[in-house]
């Protein structure tokens, strides 16, 4: 999703956004014939923009606005769903996502739209029936917030789990459609605000990687962003490890951990010098850190990595095996 404008000097950059806003949103308001059923929502005379396939909406403080979801079953039987809310916010990847939460919300977040949607939160549809779901979103009076919070309305197929076997379960659960929700207080244009907040040594799927903690603190989408990373030894005469990724995206108050792999190697105990420049458009940001890995952490994640061969101590294999001859010699003579 990206974030979306209202200067009449970027009329042509809002109508990009929309369109972009349209395709992600777009695709997942409805299911095909073999999904078993479909997603579609009725939107209301507030919509900001009629065109897009999400809920887009400008609300007071304190003002309540019903999001209405259209549910059909297309199969032959009766199907539970699952109605859930969640904050958008950015994956490792530099992907917003909408259908889940993070694993620690940003801390700038102002506060999540789920503790203010109220509705049911399963139903049941029986063999081709349709049915209109409402929610009620009530924004907090005291709590006013600049640019945009985003989220993810997820309506999701509940399988019984008497009738599946453990692997089927974890293939049909993941049958699942998300809506979007865009909020605001007041449409305005916002400029990003980042912020790194730490490097550190760190895993990503059992592989070594320094992550930089990279924060979006403000209520507005970052868009194509671009970041260039680069890892020194202390005194900055050696480039150790670097990593480039474009077209990335982060969603309004969140922040991700930028992964830069030290491709299959190990970590080394001591001070670091991070050199990290991101950009997104004609915004730019740059930072220079110093960080320090100890010694204890090195070889905690050097024995997780897979990538690693096993660090056998062969001195130690040495020794017992001379040892162990030694003692073999001894016993020879003293038979003879």
């Amino acid at each position: 999703m990206n974030k979306i404008l209202f200067d009449s000097k970027k009329t042509m950059m809002y109508i990009v956004v929309i369109f972009i806003l349209t395709l992600f949103f777009g695709s997942v308001a409805f299911a095909d014939q073999s999904a078993g059923f479909s997603v579609r929502p009725i939107l209301s005379e507030n919509q900001v923009n009629s065109e897009v396939g999400y809920f887009d909406l400008n609300l007071e403080p304190g003002e309540s606005q019903t999001l209405s979801l259209e549910l059909r079953n297309m199969s032959d039987e009766e199907i539970n769903l699952s109605i859930s809310v969640h904050t958008a916010f950015t994956n490792v990847s530099g992907v917003v996502e909408y259908g889940s939460d993070a694993d620690v919300p940003d801390d700038t977040l102002p506060f999540f739209l789920a503790d203010y949607i109220q509705g049911d939160g399963k139903i049941t549809l029986s063999e081709g029936e349709t049915k209109q779901v409402d929610l009620l979103l009530t924004l907090p009076e005291d709590k006013p917030f600049e640019g945009v919070l985003a989220a993810g309305i997820r309506v999701e197929e509940i399988k019984d789990s008497e009738h599946l076997s453990e692997e089927s379960m974890a293939i049909e659960n993941t049958l699942s459609y998300v809506m979007g929700l865009v909020v605001s207080n007041k449409r305005e244009q916002l400029s990003p605000e980042l912020d790194l907040l730490a490097v550190y040594a760190d895993q990503l799927n059992f592989r070594n990687v320094f992550s930089a903690q990279i924060q979006n603190q403000s209520g507005t989408f970052v868009n194509q962003l671009e970041v260039i990373a680069s890892i020194y030894n202390e005194d900055q005469t050696e480039r150790l490890y670097s990593k480039e990724a474009s077209g990335m995206q982060m969603a309004p108050h969140s922040n991700f951990a930028f992964p830069i792999s030290l491709n299959g190697e190990s970590f080394v105990p001591g001070t670091y010098v991070l050199h990290l420049q991101a950009n997104s458009g004609e915004l730019e940001w740059e930072w220079t850190r110093s960080f320090v890995v100890d010694d204890q952490t090195s070889k905690t994640f050097n024995r997780q990595d897979i990538t690693i061969p096993s660090q056998t101590n062969y001195w130690l294999l040495v020794s017992i095996f001379l040892v162990i001859l030694l003692l073999l010699v001894i016993l020879i003579r003293k038979r003879k």
